[in-house]
Parts: C-alpha cells; structure tokens; sequence
C-alpha cells in the first residue's frame, strides 16, 4: 500500500504504534521497530462490513537480533455511507464486548473442564475511538487458513463448525445463568422494527430469487409465486426469528457463521483438525437455531445432503449437552427434540440469508460487489444483482434447499 492512502486512510498505523504492540505481546521494552509494510490481503466483496489490513513488521530485539512479526487489522469502513449504516447495528461495539467482556470468562469456563483449543485469534489491541479498529494475531503464522468459499463447507468440516460452535454455546448458556450483565451488549436483534436499513437487501433478494426459481424445474410456479409473496412478510419474519424468550434455551449466536468466517487448519495430507471462528461482530443472545440454520443453510457444500443436516445437528447436540454436562449447568438440558424444533422454529433464518449469501460465494468477480450493490435500487445496483442471482452454479444447490424449505414450511 503507497504511503499516501496508507497516510489517508489508517493514520494510526505507524512504527510507534506497531512498537508499542510490540512490546506488550513480548513483554520487551528495548524493541524497535525498522520497518512495516501493509497490504489488503482481501478483496473487495471478500468482507462487507471493515476493510481488513495484513501488516508485516521488521524489528529489532533488545539484544539486537532481527525479526518479523505480521497482524491482522480490521479496521471500521472509512467510507461514510457504509459505516453510518453498520454503525446504527452495534457491530464494533458488540465485537468489542466479545473480546473484552465475553471471550474470557468463555475460554476461563472451559479450560476448567480441560478444553484449551482456541475459539477466536488474539486481539492484541482495541480501539474503540475515532478510526475503530483491532490488531489481530496472523492466524496463517499457525497454519490457519481460509476455506475457498465457492465450494462451501464439506460434512467433515462442518463437523469441526459445530464442535466450536457448540462449545461456545455452551460456555456462553453457562456464563449467562451465573452473570446475566455478561450478555448486556448482545440483547440487539439483527433484524427489527427499530433499525430498517437492511430490509432491502433481504426484499431485494427474495425478488432475485424467485425470478430464478421461476426457470428452474422444481420450483416453477408454486415455490417460486411463495418467494415473490415472501417479499412482503419476510421482515415480519425476521423480526420474530430475532425475538428471545427468556424460558428457552438461549445462548450467544456468532451471528455471522458462515464460510467466509471459518479459518481451517489441516494436515499435509488435506485431512482437516481444526478451525478458528472469524468476525463477532453481530453476535446475538437467543435461541441456537439462528446460527445452525444460517451455517448450514448457506455454507454446506452440494454433497451436503438434507439428511446430513440432521446428523450434523444431532453431532452439535452431543458436543453441546456434553460441555454443558462438564460446565454443570443449572437450567434444563436441551434435548435434539429441542433443537430440532427451534431450527423449525427460528430456521426461516437460513432462508433470509442463503437466498444472496450463496450466490454471494460463487460470485468470482468480487470488484463491484459492496452493500450498495445488495441495498441500491440504482440501474447500477439491479444490474449487479442481475449478474450475482444468475450464476450458473446457483441454481445447483438453491433449486434443492428451495424444495427443502418448502417442505419445512419456511416459505409459507
């Protein structure tokens, strides 16, 4: 990145401030740094809602040896519109309360139950003021590294999804029941009566949709005149899947649980033994259903099969009652019945959000793609959409979840 945008754009990002982190991770004061350089390792359309920044840095010890150390910075947008727009969600104070309140007393909660495998990368600082931002550790450093999004998540990787995720539930179900206050920042809905400047997009989308469905077999006709009507009860819809009842079961969603925020660690030969969940900025106390409906609804890959669904909700239900079991939760035990129902409940979710997030996925050409593109109604914006709802991949998996969710009566 040339001096002047970096100068323009992220001012905070000098060798005094990259020092000072510096020499609080490694507890050395005698560091210095030589030089740093920065780079957008993402794309446009790769992440909708910070820019995120890779920073290298060459220092110096204090016993003089030569080193290199790189973080990831997720910085708020700098473009007005956009960050007007996320800032009336909440997303970086509600992401500063994961780091700051939640996440702590979550992996204090399960290391002492002998659980120590790591749920989120470390952020080294957090700065709420001005320009918002974190510092990152480079999960990559450890051998993590992003799922290629276009084939979505297979059944053995999702398994990985849902033992993390589970155990984050669980923790936070715990943390709740003995600390309410912990989740005080996580009671705003994601969709809701209050706070209309994403209807659009899901409006937006179900109009998309079934201008498709209407060409493919299946869904001709029937499911695709239920997608159209859906265009006017979808955010009614929305608003109910995001309303808690205090008497469920009820646990801190991600919020954002998809493909693109799973970091996966593998073995030379391919086979997959970790992942590192991304990006807490939309996390949301309620019912789990919101995040298993909208991992699996938009991130499964097309061997991925609806009956898989079910054995995979019956594996997150294991890893969930036995960490709960451990953590000696006080409350009522969700049963699979239990979360079965909720995803009949709350799994509309899935349908809002896979309807654009697949096609989002498949889309190879991310250069135009931004909120305005999934918001605008300029010539611009429909012509954006146009090319995004009629990938030719699209119809593969959505034609197959559209019969799905009628079947489950989501459509109605």
């Amino acid at each position: 990145m040339d001096p002047t945008t970096l100068e323009e754009k992220y001012p905070f990002i000098t060798k005094e401030y990259l020092q000072g982190i510096l020499r609080r991770e490694q507890c050395e004061s005698a560091i210095t740094v030589d030089s740093f350089k920065v780079v957008a390792p993402l794309a446009k359309g790769e992440n909708y809602s910070s820019d995120i920044l890779r920073v290298t840095v060459n220092y110096t010890t204090g016993s003089h040896n030569h080193r290199t150390q790189t973080y990831v910075i997720k910085v708020s947008f700098a473009r007005d519109e956009d960050a007007d727009l996320l800032d009336a969600y909440d997303v970086f104070k509600r992401e500063i309360a994961v780091y700051d309140v939640v996440m702590p007393k979550v992996e204090q909660l399960l290391s002492s139950i002998g659980y120590n495998k790591r749920l989120a990368p470390v952020a080294h600082a957090i700065h709420s003021t001005t320009i918002k931002h974190f510092v990152f550790e480079d999960l990559s450093l450890q051998g993590y590294k992003p799922v290629g999004r276009t084939a979505g998540l297979n059944f053995r990787q999702l398994q990985l999804v849902l033992e993390k995720i589970a155990k984050f539930h669980a923790a936070t179900a715990v943390l709740y029941s003995i600390e309410e206050e912990s989740m005080a920042t996580h009671h705003y809905r994601n969709i809701s009566e209050d706070v209309p400047h994403f209807y659009p997009l899901f409006q937006n989308s179900m109009i998309a949709c079934s201008e498709q469905a209407s060409n493919w077999p299946t869904t001709k006709g029937k499911i695709a005149d239920k997608l159209r009507a859906l265009e006017k009860t979808i955010i009614a819809k929305g608003c109910r899947v995001y309303t808690r009842s205090e008497t469920d079961f009820n646990v801190l969603n991600h919020g954002d649980l998809w493909v693109n925020n799973v970091m996966l660690k593998t073995e030379p030969n391919g086979k997959p033994t970790d992942v590192i969940l991304v990006d807490y900025a939309t996390g949301f106390f309620g019912s789990p259903a919101i995040d298993l409906s909208y991992l699996l609804y938009t991130s499964a890959s097309n061997d991925v099969t609806v009956d898989d669904f079910d054995l995979l909700l019956q594996h997150y239900h294991g890893e969930l009652v036995d960490t709960l079991t451990k953590l000696k939760y006080s409350k009522k035990m969700p049963t699979l019945l239990d979360i079965q129902i909720e995803m009949l409940r709350k799994g509309h979710n899935g349908v809002m959000f896979s309807t654009f997030l697949i096609p989002l996925r498949l889309l190879e050409d991310t250069s135009n793609a931004d909120l305005g593109g999934l918001l605008g109604r300029t010539e611009e914006a429909i012509a954006f959409r146009k090319r995004l709802f009629s990938h030719p991949k699209y119809q593969d998996r959505m034609e197959y979840l559209l019969n799905f969710f009628d079947r489950k009566g989501y459509l109605d």
